[in-house]
């Protein structure tokens, strides 16, 4: 069995390590010592003329002398430390699992997010659920013993699409739209029709330049700092990450620089990917305060949606269908469409985030009239009319605090919840008697 190139106080069951780790650091395809005897065992087993030779060397001379037999007539013998090509076809049914503590870190990583950006209000914030259609593959270019690399989020070991990568690819998608040439622009234009002045320098920007930048192309000072600021994407692995392989043809055309013919030998090459399923969250952040002082009508109200995220919903949308994220798309990796479902969950997610949050600034007389509020709402939603049901618990527990309260205001206002309360829920005559004179002792002085 090979190993990784790693001291021995670490071991070599990687097995709990995150993937990139598994994937970097700690591969174990690296020949041992053990890994040239076992070959030789192998080789000197065999019944032909060669492995009877080799093994009358191991018996009469030892390994040694048979490993120096070996590299000395076969010429394709692993030396000590050298690239295990049986190990590497083998280790990727490693490389690929993901352990219980990897979904658990996802997880977390994915709610932190969706967290931070609750913190935002809905003007400032950008979120949008999309599931992919086909694998995602990424940092394929990155340096790696296995021919193609992967890009790994650390220090946490899991894949991940940078926030830069997601910037260019709906940048260019939005410059697509913009262009007119795919029929509905959706709103993107080239105009330039905003100024930003800075000192002496009056630069002219359309919206791709106001929402995405301007780099002066000509090293002139044209520059303008974006708008929205996009986040790192954690996909939701559907499964385990996936392997997948491509031939390429003519190599010794491309890379040996002989002439092209039909007669090459393809060899197939083995890269990491994220299986189609997976889901993404994207996030963007929009600065609204240069954007109200630059292009106020950006952020006017869209069908109860800022025209920015209008804006940004079309590009992300055409980005899915027709370019993709991540690395190999002109042949189809990276396509990916909206998770209708996930948006619904996370925007319910959201308003019930913002209702605690709401409720945590709250006084406690506040949030005791305000915790009987929704209850009795939601039971007049549901035509709910129980007298001896939760909200008449709820009921009895907001009156035996009003009756202890120093505030007069707040006293008046749980009298006029506890009145409305009292008047959806079906009384006897006596009660309603009693009920009557515990609130006019409410709205008494206290």
């Amino acid at each position: 069995m090979s190993i990784a190139a790693v001291p021995d106080y670490l071991g070599q069951d990687f097995r709990s390590a995150s993937p990139g780790m598994r994937f970097g650091m700690y591969l174990p395809i690296w020949t041992e010592q053990a890994d040239r005897e076992r070959q030789i065992r192998k080789m000197a087993s065999a019944g032909s003329r060669k492995g009877r030779e080799l093994k009358q060397i191991l018996d009469e001379e030892g390994m040694d002398a048979a490993i120096a037999h070996v590299e000395g007539s076969r010429g394709r013998f692993p030396d000590i430390w050298q690239k295990n090509d049986a190990a590497a076809n083998k280790i990727w049914r490693e490389v690929v699992k993901l352990s219980q503590d990897d979904r658990a870190c996802i997880r977390s990583l994915v709610e932190r997010q969706s967290a931070s950006a609750a913190v935002f209000d809905d003007g400032l914030v950008f979120t949008l659920h999309a599931r992919s259609t086909s694998p995602f593959t990424t940092g394929l270019g990155n340096e790696h013993p296995l021919e193609n690399g992967f890009a790994f989020l650390w220090p946490y070991g899991l894949p991940y699409l940078p926030g830069s990568g997601v910037k260019g690819v709906v940048r260019q998608s939005a410059r697509e739209l913009a262009g007119g040439n795919w029929g509905d622009t959706h709103g993107w234009s080239k105009e330039k029709r905003h100024i930003e002045k800075s000192g002496r320098t009056t630069i002219k920007l359309c919206d791709l330049d106001l929402l995405f930048g301007l780099e002066s192309a000509d090293g002139g000072k044209d520059h303008f700092r974006g708008l929205l600021t996009f986040w790192d994407v954690i996909p939701e692995i559907k499964g385990d990450l996936a392997v997948d392989v491509m031939t390429p043809h003519q190599k010794h055309y491309y890379q040996d620089g002989q002439p092209p013919h039909d007669s090459g030998q393809p060899i197939p090459i083995t890269f990491l990917t994220v299986p189609a399923g997976s889901t993404f969250p994207f996030h963007v952040i929009c600065d609204t305060q240069r954007m109200e002082r630059l292009a106020p009508r950006l952020l006017e109200q869209d069908e109860d949606t800022p025209r920015w995220q209008t804006l940004l919903t079309a590009a992300f949308e055409h980005a899915f269908d027709w370019l993709g994220f991540g690395a190999k798309t002109a042949v189809g990796y990276g396509a990916m469409e909206v998770d209708r479902q996930a948006m619904e969950n996370a925007a319910e997610e959201a308003a019930r985030q913002r209702r605690e949050q709401a409720l945590a600034k709250l006084s406690s007389e506040e949030r005791q009239i305000e915790e009987l509020r929704k209850r009795l709402e939601a039971d007049k939603a549901a035509n709910r009319k129980e007298p001896g049901g939760p909200l008449n618990e709820q009921r009895l527990k907001l009156l035996q605090a009003a009756l202890e309260w120093q505030d007069t205001e707040f006293r008046k206002q749980a009298a006029t919840l506890l009145r409305e309360t009292a008047k959806f829920l079906p009384w006897a005559k006596k009660r309603k008697k009693e009920i009557q004179e515990q609130l006019a002792r409410l709205e008494g002085n206290p």
